[in-house]
């Protein structure tokens, strides 16, 4: 019977490219590191990669990113001096298992050295959930029956590799190195900066007659253990990894020593094991988890372990208690956009969190809050007033776009603009935190953070508008669709600013209702007098908006519909996107989309258009967007229109390839690390477009659209302080 919670790799492809994609595809986490799914015992070109939530070091360009820690997985192992690797001797039987029901890996591999010894190793992995700072591997190797029949002597070494950096980039460096007893430590510090990584391991089995070494090293400290092993023997060893920084404490290498002490004092019964019992713990807080989170899918059981893994992503990249940091573009599994926080988090992540863990979203959100100061210095530095976020954060809230990158497909060198003239993050920041305000009801965020964060970013908007007669526009932009630049009156940038705007107006007055001292407080703090009250008001009445009255169609950008049109038939079979194919100047000639730009406005907006003017549109840009090499955002999102239009083929589509661009790395690019954004967005797909729930202050509704195969969607969700369990059924 086949497991829905299961992402299984059955035999062992060799190819580079998929041993890249499947390191990401297998990575474990817990919010506060993720480790790729390397292999213990290396393999040629690999990326083994530990990334932990918020830890940074200086690059040139593009500021900082996400710093590799030391590779603490690693296991090699010697039967008779021969090395047990999986691009060595010959593999008899391989399997590897990523339970996402208690996110452990298990890889079986069935093994014939050159010289015709035969083993058996079982590896098992978690990144402990109940306990964020522990990371564990049970290494299980058994001799097999084989033409020698003589004991073979066994050496497994077990270490902490620092020669690990992002790519070809090294950002640490040994403070500190040593032993006591069992256990092995390591102290680094990044090298600009300046966070301390204390890192202690044991490395313990109850297998006879063991040789132990201790091997001190400022490059790969590790633990040897020697043996004999006869056939149809087995030796297990557990190693047990407590991590610690300089932003959790004052004194990590205390903490983390004295953490590990803890977890064997609290299991003595077990020892020398003690897997089993963090094991047990662990999956008590996935059991946790998956009792909110989980959706069933029944009738497709690709779409639901698609769907699951979505689930599994969202969770393991996300800190459940630390509000200096938010979920990154490729979350903490590989080295793609260096960690940096995009608009992902906001649109197509943070949904998820409002509805199933609010308290992550007021997290994520108060990050954002957080860097209000730089947001201001960023719109003060532009000649305008309010907070203007960023395209690209990390931790001070400072643009960490670089100015320019070589472009993925054509090679050549290509500025980047978005940090100049991509607004619309302001405005889908705002967004985020009303929506979190609407759903949940936390009047004390709003009035404490979310209503500085609105009316400061209207005030922005307010300030960005210019008049030109009776109306506003808002010039030289990049909107969603980042293939076209420099345009004017972008649909998306001005509804969205226009809507920022109103909720921004409807929080104060809330204010002055609820709250009137800290509303009397943000009056005199970002100067809301009558006069820029009133101009605000009249930027949201008079802001350009294109709305064709007989067709209903709104353009994306001014003189977008004079563009030519692109005949896609001429590119059949392609493999590139369209402005990979055409080049950056051509392709901004035509009506081609990379991604939702006006469709996602009318998503994001839902209640303020009807169906005509939903329908036409989606009429008139899904058939120009690039589904398929445009950008990997928005495939899952369309799903969400698709199904409110009640076009089920579409919605399902649109699904699939989000739920699927990673497990199937149908985009190339899973080598640098999932696609969050996507996660976020087949969970969208599912909840807000195939089974069609919409909250408003009283209650909820679903409106199901589908898929024909498709026989049960069951969910539960979060609103106003209270869970509902919903279940539908395709009768």
């Amino acid at each position: 019977m086949e497991n829905l919670w299961q992402i299984r790799e059955e035999s062992f492809t060799p190819q580079l490219k998929h041993v890249l994609s499947q390191e990401t595809v297998f990575t474990i986490g817990n919010g506060y590191f993720c480790t790729r799914g390397t292999f213990d015992e290396g393999y040629p070109r690999a990326t083994p990669a530990t990334l932990l939530y918020g830890v940074f070091d200086a690059v040139p360009i593009a500021k900082e990113e996400l710093a590799n820690a030391p590779d603490w997985t690693g296991i090699q192992i010697f039967v008779n001096d021969e090395r047990f690797r999986l691009d060595q001797g010959k593999i008899l039987s391989y399997e590897r298992i990523l339970d996402l029901k208690s996110a452990v890996i298990t890889r079986t591999v069935r093994w014939e050295s050159e010289k015709g010894i035969r083993i058996r190793v079982v590896s098992e992995r978690f990144a402990s959930l109940a306990d964020e700072h522990v990371g564990i591997i049970r290494y299980s190797v058994t001799r097999e029956e084989s033409n020698d029949q003589e004991d073979v002597e066994l050496l497994l070494r077990a270490g902490l590799n620092t020669a690990q950096g992002n790519y070809h980039l090294m950002h640490w460096e040994t403070s500190n190195q040593d032993n006591k007893k069992d256990v092995l430590w390591l102290t680094s510090e990044t090298l600009q900066s300046k966070v301390t990584l204390a890192q202690v391991f044991s490395l313990r089995t109850d297998a006879p007659n063991i040789q132990r070494i201790v091997v001190d090293s400022d490059v790969e400290p590790a633990i040897h253990l020697r043996g004999s092993l006869t056939v149809g023997t087995t030796m297990t060893t557990e190693k047990v990894l407590v991590m610690y920084t300089s932003r959790d404490t004052g004194d990590p290498l205390y903490n983390a020593l004295a953490h590990h002490d803890k977890l064997f004092s609290e299991n003595e019964a077990a020892q020398p094991y003690i897997y089993d019992a963090l094991l047990a713990q662990h999956r008590e807080a996935w059991k946790n988890f998956w009792q909110e989170a989980d959706v069933v899918l029944e009738g497709d059981s690709k779409a639901q372990l698609g769907l699951r893994y979505s689930i599994y992503q969202l969770r393991i990249n996300a800190s459940d208690h630390d509000d200096r940091y938010s979920v990154a573009a490729k979350g903490m599994t590989g080295f793609g956009y260096r960690g940096h926080i995009f608009h992902d988090t906001e649109i197509f992540m943070l949904p998820f969190y409002i509805y199933v863990l609010p308290e992550i979203a007021r997290n994520l959100l108060l990050y954002r809050y957080h860097l209000l100061p730089a947001a201001r210095e960023k719109a003060k530095a532009n000649g305008h007033s309010g907070a203007q976020y960023p395209w690209e954060s990390t931790l001070n809230g400072e643009e960490t776009t670089p100015p320019s990158i070589i472009h993925p497909e054509s090679g050549e060198v290509i500025p980047v603009l978005n940090g100049f003239i991509e607004l619309h993050i302001t405005s889908s920041i705002a967004f985020a935190t009303n929506e979190y305000w609407r759903v949940t009801g936390d009047n004390d965020f709003l009035r404490d953070y979310g209503a500085e964060l609105l009316l400061s970013t209207a005030i922005f908007w307010g300030s960005r508008a210019e008049k030109n007669g009776d109306h506003y526009n808002i010039s030289n932009v990049i909107g969603p669709d980042e293939w076209h630049e420099h345009v004017n009156n972008n649909a998306h940038t001005n509804y969205m600013a226009r809507a920022n705007i109103q909720n921004a107006l409807a929080a104060y007055h809330w204010l002055q209702k609820n709250a009137p001292e800290k509303a009397q407080e943000l009056t005199t703090q970002l100067g809301l007098d009558d006069e820029c009250l009133a101009h605000l008001q009249d930027v949201s009445e008079h802001i350009h908006r294109s709305i064709d009255p007989e067709t209903g169609l709104i353009e994306q950008f001014a003189g977008f519909f004079k563009l030519k049109k692109l005949d896609q038939s001429k590119y059949v079979g392609r493999k590139d996107s369209y402005q990979g194919i055409l080049g950056m100047e051509e392709i901004q000639k035509y009506q081609i989309v990379k991604q939702a730009d006006t469709l996602m406005m009318l998503t994001m907006l839902r209640d303020r258009f009807d169906e005509r003017i939903k329908a036409a549109n989606y009429d008139y840009y899904f058939p120009i967007t690039d589904h398929d090499y445009g950008s990997s955002l928005t495939p899952a999102f369309h799903a969400i229109l698709a199904s409110e239009l009640n076009h089920p083929e579409d919605a399902y589509n649109m699904y699939m390839k989000g739920a699927l661009v990673d497990l199937e790395n149908q985009r190339g690019n899973t080598p640098e690390g999932i696609h969050a954004a996507s996660a976020g967005a087949v969970w969208q797909a599912a909840i807000f477009g195939i089974a069609g729930l919409r909250v408003n202050d009283t209650g909820y509704t679903t409106n199901p659209c589908w898929p024909q195969h498709w026989q049960r969607l069951a969910f539960s969700f979060n609103h106003k302080g209270q869970r509902i369990y919903v279940d539908l059924h395709n009768s």
